[in-house]
């Protein structure tokens, strides 16, 4: 999971199993601490973990994302599909480090082990020079950018799951293995859980 800071080119990166809601917010979390502070706003692609529904004008985004933008102070901004120019800044790192990755050798060893060893290749990485800027990413990062973050909150958002399940003819629903009392006036109509 690759992220970058638009004024500085800072980079970011966090090796993931799975692109669900939880790990995708998780990883965003981890990287706004890293980053010291919050932008205005996060863009990406539309993942279907935060767009439920893609558009080129106004996704439908996944309620527990907007509740943990809401808490962090910003908003997603999901790229129109099928539009990779659009994703400039991201889309020449992705390659870039998975070169990186792919520098270690030797088995794997584990996920910390691993994202350990890219994450010393990315400091040197930020140190170099950006090939657009011509400035070196964590320098402009450090003496401007940073600057302009907001402050992250006092406490950190306690990331909920989300599932849509149909209500079956009993009038319940099943979550994370329970079944939930919808109501038999509900069958067959998609019920939405938000849990933690």
């Amino acid at each position: 999971f690759v992220g970058v800071l638009g004024y500085s080119r800072l980079r970011l990166v966090r090796l993931v199993w799975t692109m669900d809601i939880e790990t995708t917010l998780r990883a965003i979390e981890e990287m706004l601490r890293e980053a010291g502070g919050v932008p205005r706003k996060v863009t990406m692609d539309n993942a279907k973990c935060i767009a439920l529904k893609a558009s080129l004008y106004e996704p439908i985004l996944n309620p527990v994302a907007e509740r943990f933008a809401q808490h962090y102070g910003f908003f997603f901004e999901c790229l129109p599909p099928a539009d990779p120019e659009l994703k400039g800044k991201i889309e020449r790192q992705v390659p870039y480090v998975r070169r990186l990755r792919q520098s270690r050798e030797g088995s794997w060893e584990g996920l910390e082990f691993e994202e350990a060893h890219l994450r010393r290749k990315l400091v040197l990485a930020n140190e170099q020079r950006h090939g657009t800027t011509r400035r070196r990413p964590r320098e402009v990062w450090a003496l401007e950018e940073r600057a302009t973050l907001k402050p992250l909150p006092p406490v950190a958002y306690e990331i909920e799951r989300y599932h849509e399940g149909i209500v079956r003819k009993d009038g319940y629903v099943r979550f994370d293995s329970k079944y939930y009392c919808a109501g038999s006036d509900f069958r067959d109509k998609t019920a939405v859980v938000i849990a933690n």
